[in-house]
């Protein structure tokens, strides 16, 4: 039993349980005219998240990994050919609710925005931010309350408390903004430019010490 348990197990990849969806993004740097910028798509009226503010990416397809979905999306939304394109690490990822975005950071071979091709039935048009002045930002925050309900029919008298069990009623989730040059960076976006910045600045994540001894 234990020499099946062990065989399983030495190869098994670990994953976050009831996430169905899986999505991959590429924060893209280059270096115009002398110095580093992101860059950032607008997408095109008529696709999801039409309007927003986004880095390239999408579905992770059947048979490809997150960096090869991320790559593969920016190819097509950049018109940006492989060679063009760096992959120098893998950032932290989102999980919400049952999605999970994937986040690599890449390096683009280009001398100006001239070079790309954007698909235009999915991208409207592009900008880029310095490096420089995104690490003198920080972002505003705002928060959306997010509340759970619990269903008639659940089993209450299977659970120790019943219904006094203390559910986690309602949530903040914390929303983050750029306002900059006329763009506005938000959700997703704004949570990955942000958490960029600050692993180039040295910060890293850490846990309350109350989850630390849970």
């Amino acid at each position: 039993m234990m020499d099946e348990v062990r065989r399983i197990f030495q190869t098994y990849e670990p994953r976050p349980l009831d996430v169905e969806k899986a999505y991959a993004v590429l924060i893209p740097l280059a270096k115009l005219d002398g110095e580093w910028h992101i860059l950032f798509e607008h997408r095109a009226n008529g696709i999801s998240q039409a309007g927003d503010a986004a880095f390239p990416g999408g579905r992770v397809e059947a048979g490809e990994g997150f960096e090869q979905a991320a790559v593969r999306e920016t190819t097509e939304e950049l018109g940006l050919s492989l060679d063009k394109i760096d992959v120098v690490g893998e950032m932290d990822y989102i999980v919400m609710g049952k999605r999970i975005i994937g986040c690599y950071v890449g390096e683009l071979a280009i001398e100006s925005l001239d070079d790309l091709a954007f698909n235009k039935y999915e991208v409207d048009h592009v900008f880029t931010i310095p490096l420089r002045e995104l690490k003198t930002m920080a972002p505003d925050v705002h928060y959306v309350a997010h509340h759970q309900q619990v269903a008639d029919d659940f089993p209450f008298n299977l659970i120790p408390g019943g219904k006094q069990y203390n559910f986690s009623r309602s949530e903040q989730r914390e929303i983050l903004f750029y306002n900059i040059q006329g763009e506005h960076l938000w959700g997703m976006t704004a949570k990955l430019t942000a958490r960029f910045v600050d692993i180039l600045k040295g910060k890293h994540l850490s846990f309350d010490q109350d989850d630390k001894e849970g």
